[in-house]
């Protein structure tokens, strides 16, 4: 159950943040913001910092950040209304009595996840008792310990058509059952019976620790092998791994997280000692996963199993999580073995060992193609480079490219001369394929979104402060002065922020940005406005002349190639641009 939103509002006001957070964290003054060492992943060097003015925290490190209430939700491991409750006793501020009901959605959700919570009560009473039998003898069976399956709640479905529906269904009806995919619905309309019947249930936690959904393993070597809850209102598949919530504090200790496939391999891990395991949850990884995972670690060891279809499954998941800038490394077990397998034969110091020496991925993708290509023959050599060329491209850093050169040339008994050709011109190639023509005037060029410009921050940096002409800033710039900036997304909900006659604060434009964009704005608030002196007028105007500059800039290069009639052209239109920049 939600609070007023007055109350919520009361109780931001009235709390310190810089106070709150020094009660679990040691902070030091920096200049206006406080500064210590971030309690959501590990760092030697302080790079988390809160202010009071805008209240805020933000880590540089791994990106957490927000406000009072996000804090202690992330500190605490709490929902909202908990984290807005313990703030509200920690500041005196009287909670009330009665609460109001967070409306249908909410209402629904909690419903839904009241059901899942009971049906993994259910399956668990029967892996303990006589419907269990079979699940039991098999978990024990592969050498599983009892505390082990109690950990990971562990759960049975007997071979039965209404099992979970016929004790779940005075309590649940079965419309919300079957939105949660516990029971599918007969063909002839007549009624419902159990998705998961004669198998061992792994119930699947969300990074919470709500049970949101849950894998199931056949015992009769029906197929699928492995059957897994649909998608519902409280569970993507995208966005959940499976042990996540039992691993968070041991990969903020040990500054990484290892990927497996599978339910026993995080089950087997957890028996070892391996605390920082998640897996997917019976699908490819996905940018989303790669999201969730960067808010805990930089830092990934992937453990696939060894066969074709694994090593297909580690380079796909390694692309996603590249492409969030996570460090990558993959495991390489004996052949056959799967990560419970070696564990339990090898044990966790082998196993750790393998983890440590497991190379990062560019060096196992070049191994894996050298294997996969007769790198003898020429034809094979083109091949083997080929496969390496999207994974060599997708390096921003030249020299970190260059760096990784040798060794695929040595690899793949390449000619060094003719790789670096090759190279050469598939970068060429990957330019001009994104090559944006030179654009007129009144068109802004295209400009990766790598960074802020100066002007781009300041007026950031001044308009979470409320400094006074900011509207008049955020009129003088029109849709053709904001594309490709990093901060278009920000700048533009700024605009129909002040054209609605709202106020232009950090809670606003919090509430209709994404998250990279609150991200930013946090870092911007944290460091706090300039000290030049420089206005909002003066960053707006520094932003419209950006594609004035542009444009002048590539008639300065035309310059040289052009006579007659065209050299003319191109003089009067840098005349024209000049005096229309001295007229900002």
């Amino acid at each position: 159950m939600a609070f007023p939103d007055s109350f919520v509002e009361e109780v931001r006001r009235t709390a310190d943040i810089v106070r709150y957070i020094s009660d679990h964290v040691s902070l030091r003054k920096t200049g206006a913001s406080w500064k210590g060492l971030c309690p959501f992943h590990q760092e030697k060097t302080p790079s988390f910092n809160v202010r009071s003015e805008p209240p805020l925290f933000h880590c540089f490190g791994c990106g957490e950040g927000g406000d009072v209430f996000k804090f202690a939700m992330l500190h605490e491991r709490v929902a909202f209304p908990e984290a807005v409750e313990m703030i509200a006793r920690r500041f005196g501020v009287t909670v009330p009595e009665n609460r109001f009901d967070g409306g249908p959605d909410r209402k629904a959700r909690e419903e839904m996840l009241a059901l899942l919570e009971a049906a993994a009560q259910h399956f668990s009473h029967n892996f303990w008792t006589a419907p269990g039998t079979r699940a039991r003898e098999y978990l024990l069976g592969r050498g599983f310990k009892k505390e082990t399956l109690e950990r990971i709640r562990a759960g049975a479905s007997p071979d039965s058509w209404d099992d979970l529906l016929g004790a779940l269904r005075k309590k649940f009806a079965p419309p919300l059952l079957l939105q949660a995919g516990l029971i599918l619905e007969r063909q002839d309309k007549s009624g419902h019976y159990d998705r998961f019947r004669n198998r061992a249930i792994f119930p699947i936690l969300n990074e919470g620790g709500k049970v949101v959904a849950f894998g199931a393993r056949a015992l009769d070597g029906s197929e699928p092998k492995y059957l897994n809850s649909p998608e519902t209102p409280v569970y993507q598949k995208g966005r959940t791994l499976y042990g996540l919530s039992w691993a968070k504090d041991a990969v903020r200790r040990e500054g990484r997280i290892v990927l497996v496939e599978g339910y026993l391999d995080v089950a087997r891990a957890i028996e070892a000692g391996v605390a920082e395991v998640a897996a997917t949850c019976g699908t490819a990884l996905t940018t989303n996963h790669a999201r969730l995972l960067r808010r805990f670690t930089e830092n990934v060891v992937m453990n696939f199993d060894q066969d074709e279809a694994g090593q297909k499954a580690s380079t796909r998941s390694a692309e996603a999580l590249l492409e969030e800038s996570l460090q990558v490394r993959v495991v390489e077990l004996p052949a056959g073995e799967d990560p419970d397998s070696y564990l339990k034969t090898a044990g966790a110091d082998a196993y750790r060992q393998r983890l440590t020496a497991a190379p990062v991925y560019m060096e196992w993708l070049v191994r894996r193609a050298a294997g996969e290509h007769e790198v003898g023959t020429p034809q094979g050599k083109a091949a083997y480079f080929n496969t390496l060329l999207p994974a060599l491209l997708r390096i921003e850093s030249a020299v970190e490219r260059a760096a990784w050169l040798p060794l695929i040339v040595a690899s793949g008994g390449l000619d060094e001369r003719a790789a670096e050709q090759e190279l050469r011109r598939a970068i060429a190639a990957k330019r001009s394929s994104v090559h944006v023509p030179a654009s007129p005037a009144h068109e802004a060029p295209a400009q990766a979104r790598t960074g802020l410009l100066p002007a781009e921050k300041w007026l950031l940096a001044l308009m979470l402060e409320g400094r006074a002409g900011v509207e008049d800033a955020l009129d003088m710039l029109h849709d053709v002065d904001l594309q490709g900036l990093r901060s278009e997304e920000v700048l533009r909900a700024a605009k129909g922020l002040a054209a609605g006659g709202r106020a232009v604060t950090p809670e606003a434009l919090a509430d209709t940005v994404g998250e990279e964009s609150r991200r930013m704005l946090r870092e911007i608030a944290v460091d706090g406005p300039p000290t030049t002196g420089v206005t909002p007028g003066d960053c707006a105007r520094e932003l419209k002349c950006r594609p004035l500059k542009a444009r002048m800039a590539e008639i300065q290069r035309d310059l040289g190639r052009a006579s007659g009639p065209d050299l003319e052209a191109l003089l009067e239109e840098k005349l024209q641009l000049k005096r229309q920049m001295a007229g900002l």
